[in-house]
Parts: C-alpha cells; structure tokens; sequence
C-alpha cells in the first residue's frame, strides 16, 4: 500500500471513530446521568408524578407558549368524573385516572391515544373505604398514577392500590384501607407512588395510623412496611434521591414537623431533618446535590445535604428560606433558580445555590396545580384557566405569554415532546407540540 492510500485509509478510519463518538457519547452520557433506580429511560416520557426526575421538568425539549380555548390545541377529550391527577405519557399513550359516585368509590383508569385524544381502553373499578375530600381541590383520583413500561400503578384515596398491563388487565390489587385503616384526613389522599427497582413505595400519612409501605411491583405483596407515629397528616409524595460521592439512593419522605431519609431498599431509617409544618402538601426537589423541601403556609424552604446520619439538622441543612412558602403547590428547580408559588401567587425565585432571593412578582388567580418546566419556559397554570409562561434560567422576570383555555385548572400540567398536557374540570387537553 503506498503512502497516499495508507493516509487516506487512516482518515476513513478516523472519521469513522468520530462518528462513532457523536453517536455514543450521549448515550454514554445518558446511561451515566441517569440513575439505576429511576424507572424512566426516555426524555421523551412523563411515566409519573412530576415527570422523569420527579422535579416537574423537561429539558430536552420545548413545547408551545402560546394558545387559547380554540388555537393552538391538538385535541381535548372529556374526562368522567372528577380528579386532579395528572397525566401520565408513556410512548403513544395518555393515562389518567378519575373517581365518580355518590362517594367517589367508583374509580377509572383512562387511556388514550396521544396522536389524536381518542379513547383506547377504559378500565372501572370499585374503591373499597372512600374518605372525606375537597369539593374542587380533591377527590379519590388524587394521586398520578405511574408506569415502568410494562405495568401502569395507581393508588386511591380509597386506600386501594391497583396494578394493570398497558392494555387495562388487571393484574393485582391491594386494599391498604381495609388492612391498616381507611384514610383519616380533610382532603382524601393525594400521595402518588414512586416505584424503586422492583417496589412500589407509598406513603400514608394521616390522622390514622400513618406508615409507609414497599409493595413488590409484580405481585403487591409487602415487602417492607414501616409505622410513622409522629406523622399525622401528610399529602406530599415520596421522591428519591441519589448521595453525592456514592452509589447510594435514599427515600426521601416530608411529613409533620421534618423531612427523613431512609434506605428504599429496607425502609430503615437513615436520618430526620426537623422545620416542616404540621401539614406538608409539596413534594421536594433535587438538584445541585441538594433536596430542596417547602411545606406552608409560612413555612420555610430547607435546602438539605443527603446522606447523613440521626438528626441532621444543624449539619445538613445548607440553606433555609422562610418566605413564599406555598401550602398545596410543589416547588420547581430549572438550572440555577428555584421557583416558589404560594396558593395566592406571590412567586418568588431564588438562587438555588445560595438560597438568595432573585425576585418576587404575583401572578393573577389562586394556585392548587404544580408548575412544569421545559428547556427554556415555566409555566404556572391558575385555578380560572390562565396558564402564565415565563423565561427561565434568568435572574429577572420576564413573562412570556398569558393563555386562558376557559376551564378551571386544578391538576398539575405535564410535558412530553413537545407537548403540554393539561387536565381541566373536564377536558384532558393536548396542546401544541408534534405530531409524533
């Protein structure tokens, strides 16, 4: 082989090697960047209560700013019944949950075609201990559901967990009421699963005996199941998170007067940070390697240091915040800000590192539903219909836009390719994004 072909072969090769490299280096990093314990592979997925990383966000994508009742909306399906769960995507389909009945007890799992909203099955159940519920702001189909791929999960405030394959089968339920005591609170349940490797983890929080409870996702027998006797009334939903400088992944529960770690694998207890209120309602967040964990009204933010050991208090907790605090709307973290919105609309920013204030401005209506974010948008959907859509990952307020789509809101938006999914009184609507 003369040199000209020796040259050009070794360019062939190399270019070949840099292709490779742009082909594997984001799934490499991807792989990397997601932990071994998060159900969710897909950026393009909302399989659960707050999206993929369970902090209300997706970042690989856009979606639309802009719309009202008639433009810019892909379809709208009309839900029965009533609840504020909200959506779950998985590939080509929509799952939502309802409760109807005299006392809520008749329970639905919906799916629908993402392409165009049409109903693909219909799964009704029966609740075995309906409880007490807020007229508008709850109902048994409080919780989101959540799906693995394989199996969709859906717990209700009628204490009854229920595991379906994606074509509706049943394929196990677990009455939690009818073994440990029918829920004990104002506003039904509203706690939504996680699932952990091969756990179903739920939290019950309550006047009742309160316990949180690992149920094996293939067949809902107990795994593990802890008392919580100084919890007594909580709706916020468990989350995990991964500790810095390990391999190790914690449980992250908010509950009366303090957050806790525990071990997911086992339940046992690893550490308590004490500052919550008597009634927590947001689910935390992570990021920057920190659990950050709001409970209200008045209450503070806590900005707390996985992995430690007994009270943590003093030792762990990096930075606190005592205004703002919503009582029923979770908190959102988009790249260096943290974002508060209380049930009025005063919406603080904060520096996510430092905890410092960045602004505050209030947005118009009251707030039940959880702010969600895309790459470059936040968006705050009020009670009334109106949707606010600001700029993130900026230091000032910069509104964007202001939609009203003319149904009352109450259930947490989410986000998959592009499209925004919103729950009215209802409509499940589809707004913008691909067609897929």
């Amino acid at each position: 082989m003369n040199t000209r072909s020796q040259v050009n072969l070794c360019i062939k090769q190399a270019s070949f090697c840099y292709n490779m490299m742009r082909f594997l280096l984001p799934v490499i990093l991807c792989g990397l960047s997601i932990p071994a314990f998060c159900p969710v592979a897909k950026a393009e997925q909302w399989a659960q209560w707050r999206g993929p990383d369970s902090n209300g966000v997706a970042l690989q994508q856009n979606a639309s700013t802009q719309w009202s009742a008639t433009d810019g909306i892909r379809w709208k399906t009309p839900l029965p019944g009533s609840g504020i769960s909200s959506p779950i995507i998985w590939n080509n389909r929509v799952f939502v949950t309802a409760s109807d009945g005299v006392a809520l007890n008749e329970l639905h799992i919906i799916c629908l075609s993402r392409q165009d909203g049409k109903l693909l099955w219909h799964r009704r159940l029966w609740g075995t201990a309906p409880t007490r519920y807020h007229g508008t702001k709850s109902s048994m189909a409080s919780p989101t559901p959540i799906t693995d791929g394989q199996h969709l999960y859906a717990f209700f405030g009628t204490g009854d967990a229920f595991c379906v394959d994606l074509n509706g089968n049943l394929v196990w339920h677990r009455s939690l009421a009818s073994e440990y005591g029918k829920f004990e609170n104002r506003f039904s349940a509203t706690s939504s699963p996680i699932l952990f490797k091969d756990l179903l983890l739920v939290q019950c929080d309550h006047y009742g005996n309160s316990y949180v409870v690992a149920l094996n996702k293939n067949t809902g027998v107990n795994v593990w199941r802890n008392e919580r006797p100084d919890s007594w009334l909580s709706w916020s939903s468990p989350r995990l998170a991964p500790v810095s400088g390990s391999s190790a992944v914690e449980l992250i529960l908010c509950g009366s007067l303090r957050v806790e770690g525990l071990d997911p694998a086992t339940g046992k207890p690893l550490w308590t940070v004490s500052g919550m209120r008597h009634e927590c309602i947001p689910t935390p967040v992570f990021g920057h390697g920190l659990i950050y964990a709001v409970s209200g009204p008045k209450g503070p933010t806590l900005a707390i240091r996985p992995g430690g050991r007994g009270d943590v208090t003093q030792s762990h907790v990096k930075w606190e915040y005592r205004r703002g605090a919503p009582f029923v709307p979770s908190a959102i973290l988009v790249g260096d800000y943290y974002y508060l919105i209380d049930d009025q609309g005063i919406t603080s920013c904060l520096n996510a590192v430092t905890g410092k204030r960045a602004w505050q401005k209030r947005l118009p209506g009251g707030y039940t539903a959880s702010p969600v974010a895309t790459r470059d948008h936040i968006y705050f959907a009020n009670e009334g219909g109106q949707v606010t859509v600001i700029r993130a990952h900026t230091p000032r307020y910069q509104q964007v836009a202001r939609n009203d789509i003319g149904e009352p809101i109450f259930a947490s938006p989410s986000l998959a390719s592009g499209d925004l999914f919103v729950r009215t009184s209802r409509h499940l609507w589809c707004i913008g994004g691909q067609t897929n």
